[in-house]
């Protein structure tokens, strides 16, 4: 046995005959020391439970008794999946479940890898945040064989169109929205828009469906929209593409914070002004834009909403079982967060 300030080195978990044998007694009395402890002598028991201390032995759980759900998630470099996986966890723990998590780099044959993975280890109850689904049209055969071999799907932020399964976000066309009456109350008309990488997938257009529909109430108003990659540099490359060639511009609304963040960025660097020449406001809601110069007026997710719904998924709880019986999309209202990057128009940029 390991004596005090010597270092034992452990390969595995150990068996409970390996305990026995380190302890110097029977597996007949190591297992009562798992089974019925105040059956054996203290002296002993204290022994056989240093043996188990010292090997790392653990009583296994049956299979089937334990509450395993895979989350697949694009990266963990963007601040909002960190976000989400954090508020998931800590909903699931709540209703005595433990997450399993994945990244996927936006990859079907990711998530493909992933949960086979997932089913060696009997992880049936998978949960998929912004899934390569939310970037497609296309057919991707993988979330249907996943169903047929008995997986239990929830999918956050875009699901397969052509699957009637459970699904929970933000309200897309909402945020838009809210988006462009903040910026259009506030007095401007000439609005960027930057949005993410074009797709074929009908919730990309849902946002800046919901901006237009805003400026539709204003007859003087007009949107500048533009595609690009998500993150900083796509923000700052787009906010450069947009504002050179429409100089009159004095809003941008981003489609998420580093994004927004990006553009931010460009302006700085060209002498232009935030938000006294121009507004800019973000979407998502990260911790991050609170601590930029200026602070970032944001769209928030509503997280705590999805990962509630997420708790009671995983629960099966029959308040939400309608909803996912029948594959109904659930959509909470996202919030807007006003800080120091939008203003009222103050000046033309012409």
């Amino acid at each position: 046995m390991c004596q005090e300030y010597e270092t034992c080195y452990i390969s595995a978990m150990a068996s409970l005959r390996e305990v026995a044998s380190y302890a110097g007694v029977s597996v007949a009395t190591a297992s009562r020391v798992v089974n019925n402890p105040d059956s054996v002598r203290p002296q002993t028991r204290d022994r056989v439970e240093r043996a188990m201390r010292d090997l790392l032995f653990t009583v296994a759980e049956p299979i089937q008794a334990e509450k395993l759900a895979g989350l697949f998630v694009p990266d963990l470099l963007n601040p909002v999946f960190t976000h989400i996986t954090q508020a998931i966890e800590i909903k699931a723990r709540e209703v005595g479940w433990s997450i399993v998590l994945c990244t996927t780099g936006d990859l079907a044959s990711a998530e493909r890898e992933h949960a086979q993975s997932f089913f060696t280890r009997q992880i049936t109850n998978l949960i998929f945040v912004s899934s390569a689904a939310a970037n497609t049209a296309e057919h991707l055969p993988h979330y249907q064989a996943l169903i047929d071999h008995g997986a239990r799907l929830l999918f956050i932020n875009g699901k397969p169109h052509d699957l009637a399964v459970p699904a929970v976000g933000d309200d897309e066309w909402v945020a838009g929205r809210m988006s462009a009456q903040h910026v259009l109350e506030l007095g401007h008309r000439k609005i960027g828009f930057i949005t993410g990488v074009k797709t074929t997938s009908s919730r990309s257009h849902l946002r800046l469906s919901g901006v237009e529909d805003a400026a539709s109430e204003y007859a003087d108003s007009k949107i500048f929209s533009i595609n690009s990659q998500w993150g900083v540099e796509g923000g700052y490359l787009a906010a450069k593409k947009l504002i050179e060639a429409n100089s009159e511009i004095t809003a941008l609304i981003c489609a998420s914070d580093l994004t927004a963040l990006g553009a931010m960025n460009y302006c700085q660097e060209q002498g232009i002004s935030v938000p006294e020449d121009i507004s800019i406001l973000g979407s998502d809601g990260i911790d991050m834009g609170r601590w930029v110069f200026p602070s970032l007026s944001t769209i928030a997710q509503p997280m705590e909403a999805i990962a509630n719904f997420v708790g009671l998924w995983l629960a099966e709880d029959s308040s939400i079982q309608l909803h996912t019986d029948i594959g109904t999309d659930i959509a909470f209202r996202p919030t807007l967060i006003q800080r120091n990057s939008t203003g009222p128009v103050r000046r033309s940029r012409k």
